[in-house]
């Protein structure tokens, strides 16, 4: 199966592969957690260096669960949408250049800037998975930068604890529609 007919099959093989994105999504909100740990005990920019190591880890990782737990084979070969996941990633560093460069004038802000970036970037995640769920997924993220940009004492805890715990809980809502997808009978 080289080579496409329709998005709807290239998105099912995205799907397929990586378990609708549900690991990617789970490991990076592990990493926020534990940006968000970092930064209660050795402030932001020790924070920062963990988001940042961390998040070297999440594609990694996440391919490890996909294939390991969930015996996910690898996506076809020639499949646009995988090529258009890898590209998005420019948006991450964009997003961590803008948050290295807060962290110099304006460190309240450096989670909330890397956390748009992570939100636009799932926005695109919607065209490969074919699952909206993304467009709120990249919504929630937005809405709780602006905030920790705008009003941070609105928020019950910092950006980098708040971004992981959204995205621990939409990893599980993901996991769910992805499961429900694959085996309609569920």
């Amino acid at each position: 199966m080289g080579a496409f007919l329709d998005i709807g099959s290239a998105q099912r093989d995205m799907a397929r592969s990586y378990v609708g994105g549900a690991p990617g999504v789970f490991v990076s909100g592990a990493v926020w957690l534990v940006a968000g740990l970092v930064e209660r005990s050795h402030g932001i920019r020790s924070a920062f260096i963990a988001l940042f190591l961390g998040g070297m880890l999440i594609f990694p990782a996440s391919v490890v669960i996909s294939r390991v737990l969930f015996k996910a084979g690898k996506a076809f070969d020639g499949n646009p949408l995988e090529r258009l996941a890898s590209e998005s990633t420019a948006i991450l560093f964009a997003g961590i250049l803008t948050g290295y460069a807060l962290l110099q004038v304006a460190p309240a802000m450096v989670f909330s800037a890397v956390a748009v970036a992570i939100g636009a970037r799932y926005f695109i995640f919607r065209s490969v998975y074919g699952e909206p769920v993304y467009w709120v997924l990249g919504g929630a993220l937005a809405l709780a930068a602006a905030i920790g940009m705008l009003h941070p004492t609105m928020l019950p805890v910092g950006v980098a604890l708040l971004v992981g715990a959204i995205e621990c809980a939409f990893s599980v809502i993901l996991f769910l529609r992805w499961k429900k997808h694959r085996d309609p009978s569920t």
